[in-house]
Formats: C-alpha cells, sequence, structure tokens
C-alpha cells in the first residue's frame, strides 16, 4: 500500500451538508449524486480485498455502514467484487440524516443484502444493537479530530471492527475535479435513481445541488486525514493496543490518488493450551 504526501494542512471547515438547518431536499440531492458517481465509477473497488480480509480474519457476517448517506458503494461492491466475504455479507446503513427515498430503493435493489436504519444513528454513539463490524465510506474527514477520535474509541470499547475508505484526498487533481463537480451534476442527473421534481427544481431552476457538491467537495479534500494523521488519532486510545490496525492509500489503476484507509479489528486471544 502506498502513501500520498498533501501539499497542503488539513483544515477543520465546516461543509454546508454538516449543518443541521440545510435543506434536506438538497442534502439528498447531493448524496444522490454522490452514491451515482461512486457506484458508476466503482472508485472503492481497489479496497475490496482489503475489507473482504479484515471481515474473514474476524468472522464477521454483518457490517454496519456509518454515515451511509444514499448508500454508497455497497451495491456495486457486492455485485462486482470477487470477494466473498463481501459479497456473503449483510449490510445495514445508517446515517445521522438519512436519506430514506433512495436508501429504500438501494434495499430493493439489493435482493436483501442490504437494510437500513431510518431513525438517525451517531457514529460516535452506535447503538449496542448495531453489532456488525463499523464502516465509514468518504466521511470521516466529516469530524474533527475530538469527534474523529470518539468514533475509534467507540468502537474499540465495543470490540467492533472499523473500516475508514476516503476517495477525497489533500490533492491538487482533486481539487481541480471539484471545480468541475457541478458541470457532472447538470448531466448526470437525469440517470440518477429516484428523480423527483423537487432534484430537478434544485438542480437546473436554482443550482443549489451542483453548487453545494462542489463547496462541500473542496473542503472534503481540504479536511481529509492522512494515513499518518489517522494513525496519530489511534494512539493513546483505550484498548486500541489489542487491536490490529493497518493505514494507507489504496491507488486507483491509472491515476496518481487512491483511496486513503484505516483498518483495525480486535486481535483474538489464543486458545489456552492444555496438557495432557
Amino acid at each position: 500500500m502506498d502513501t500520498i504526501t498533501p501539499f497542503l494542512k488539513r483544515i477543520q471547515f465546516l461543509e454546508l451538508e454538516d449543518l443541521p438547518w440545510f435543506p434536506q431536499v438538497i442534502r439528498d440531492g447531493v448524496t444522490d449524486f454522490l452514491n451515482f458517481i461512486v457506484s458508476r465509477a466503482h472508485l472503492f473497488e481497489p479496497i475490496a480485498p482489503l475489507l473482504g480480509g479484515a471481515l474473514e480474519r474476524t468472522g464477521s457476517k454483518e457490517v454496519v455502514d456509518l454515515c451511509a448517506g444514499a448508500g454508497g458503494p455497497w451495491l456495486a461492491l457486492k455485485r462486482y467484487s470477487n470477494h466473498g466475504a463481501l459479497r456473503e455479507t449483510k449490510v445495514l446503513l445508517t446515517d445521522f440524516y438519512p436519506n430514506v427515498t433512495t436508501l429504500e430503493q438501494t434495499r430493493a435493489a439489493s435482493a436483501g443484502d442490504i437494510d437500513f436504519v431510518s431513525e438517525p444513528v451517531s457514529a460516535q454513539h452506535v447503538p449496542e444493537r448495531l453489532t456488525g463490524f463499523r464502516t465509514l465510506f468518504s466521511s470521516f474527514h466529516h469530524f474533527a479530530p475530538d469527534n474523529a477520535r470518539a468514533i475509534i474509541h467507540d468502537a474499540v470499547a465495543h470490540r467492533r471492527g472499523l473500516a475508514v475508505f476516503e476517495s477525497t484526498q489533500r490533492h491538487p487533481l482533486m481539487l481541480m475535479y471539484m471545480l468541475f463537480t457541478p458541470i457532472i451534476v447538470l448531466l448526470t442527473l437525469p440517470f440518477h435513481r429516484g428523480l423527483r421534481l423537487s432534484k430537478l427544481f434544485w438542480t437546473y431552476v436554482i443550482p443549489a445541488i451542483p453548487l453545494t457538491v462542489m463547496f462541500d467537495g473542496i473542503i472534503s479534500c481540504l479536511r481529509t486525514y492522512t494515513p499518518g494523521e489517522l494513525e496519530q488519532l489511534v494512539q493513546g486510545i483505550p484498548g486500541a493496543d489489542q487491536y490490529h490496525w493497518s493505514f494507507g492509500v489504496q491507488r486507483i489503476p491509472g491515476l496518481p490518488i487512491g483511496v486513503t484507509y484505516m483498518i483495525g479489528y480486535p486481535v483474538r486471544e489464543a486458545a489456552p493450551q492444555t496438557t495432557a
């Protein structure tokens, strides 16, 4: 696995989607676009062996996906990945601002492999009843260091596996791409699932959705953690030394960028030796 040196220091700024008063219809439009891009471009396909391997080593048969937005990469991962563990695992999607309309469509398209929680779920305080291996796709950067550490601490305190994957980076190429996202939104909207009149209005009449995608995308890049910064977040968390951790960047073929990842899961205790 690789590392990519950022050309800017990380900043902790606010994305529009993070604001509690931000209109749900625009937030849903943004998450629908992100879901479309992630699924069609197969951005997270390179990390399938990493996640599948962690699921195998922990014996996990269920994933609790936090900050899932409109469903993220899970439909694509389960359909196109050759990794058996990913195909066999049941996935439960959760979010603090769940996009219920699109999550229902994701569930219907998954042939029973994917479900969702319609109530808000905090990644920092996951309910006890949600017992699966925890994942976060393109969302960990939303959290300031103290809150990010709280997510890790909660997973470790409950002995849950945790995997973080980020498709944004503090890289000039990613920032240039974000400047073109309004055009991409305008061109791809007709192909999104769950096309509604409200989404058309806030895209083509008042371009709030395209501009939010661009603004939040730029901020996302600037506050994405590097592998080294993720490793620093783990240090000092009680119980984290009893986990196996890996950090790095899984390159996207043909591009100078990749998917930043952090994966941790409890180290299994050795079975007690017996004497004859």
